[in-house]
């Protein structure tokens, strides 16, 4: 027993003495390795970088990748330690690897609203360049893209959209409203596909227009396109002129720029009297009565032209 108590602490004692040795050994050597300067080795190629390092006793270590718009794919974008650093022989240089630019795959945006494109295109880190707009498809949508799904590009770079304006309206030739009743002109007007703007009512001089229509907007003729407000003015109750016997005339002004010049002329016994000439804002409606016994003939004219005319002798005996 006492034997192998003696064994095991000669072992031991041998043991620590082989550790200490190898200790010191390799602190001596350490200590007597000679320092050597590390290279510049950024912006070289993996094969150039281990080229640099031949000769003095350094080694290489890849330790990571990187992206890098600078620097090109397989090229050294950092090292550790830095150049021109003072390290003992056998140390390893360790260095990031560059990827090249980064890159990402081109989605598939047919059919998105351009909002959504934009979107998932932000997400990837690229942007979206609207250059054509064409009348096909949903009004907003994506018809078609300028580089194929899949297809890698590097951050920041523009994908071109072709994005849909809608079909094409329809239009219509606005039909002559004035004369109809008021819910003959809405049922109209709903059945072209058009919608009713403004109604405005006005009072005229002529019992027999109330109700009707007596001015639009757009004229007829005039173009509307589907869903176009069409605003409109409608006769009142007419109120009583203090006479029974006159002539009545009215015209809406078409709306534009402007005045226009209107006039109202007289004719009894071959004489001729202009009894109103004003300038009136385009879009109202002139109005005006006579008393059929101080004229014979009344006209209503517009910038010089003949709009509507009244006679005595339409009002009978």
């Amino acid at each position: 027993m006492k034997r192998a108590l003696v064994a095991a602490l000669y072992g031991a004692m041998f043991l620590a003495s082989a550790g200490l040795g190898a200790y010191l050994a390799v602190a001596w050597l350490v200590e007597n390795t000679p320092e050597v300067e590390v290279p510049d080795l950024r912006g070289l190629a993996l094969g150039e970088a281990l080229d640099r390092l031949q000769g003095t006793g350094l080694d290489l270590e890849v330790r990571d990748f990187d992206y890098s718009d600078t620097v090109p794919e397989n090229h050294v974008i950092l090292q550790r330690p830095r150049p021109g650093a003072r390290v003992k022989a056998g140390r390893g240089v360790g260095v990031i690897l560059s990827r090249g630019p980064e890159r990402h795959p081109v989605p598939d945006l047919r059919g998105l609203a351009l909002e959504d494109a934009r979107i998932r295109l932000e997400e990837l880190g690229l942007k979206a360049a609207v250059e054509v707009r064409i009348r096909r498809g949903p009004e907003g949508t994506v018809v078609a893209q300028g580089i194929e799904p899949g297809r890698t590009l590097p951050r920041g770079a523009q994908v071109p959209l072709v994005v849909s304006r809608g079909p094409r309206p329809v239009r219509w030739r606005m039909p002559r409203l004035a004369g109809l009743p008021l819910a003959e002109a809405l049922d109209r007007i709903d059945r072209m596909g058009l919608r009713v703007g403004r109604i405005e009512e006005v009072e005229l001089l002529d019992p027999t227009q109330a109700g009707r229509i007596v001015a639009q907007d757009p004229l007829p003729g005039f173009p509307a396109e589907a869903g176009a407000a069409v605003a409109l003015t409608v006769a009142g109750t007419a109120p009583a002129v203090g006479f029974s016997r006159a002539l009545y005339l009215f015209h809406a002004v078409p709306p534009g720029f402007g005045k226009a010049r209107v006039q109202l002329i007289w004719r009894s016994g071959g004489r001729t009297w202009t009894v109103w000439d004003d300038w009136v804002p385009r879009g109202r409606v002139v109005r005006v009565a006579v008393p059929a016994g101080l004229a014979d003939r009344a006209e209503l004219r517009v910038d010089g032209r003949v709009v509507q005319t009244a006679s005595a002798a339409d009002l009978g005996p």
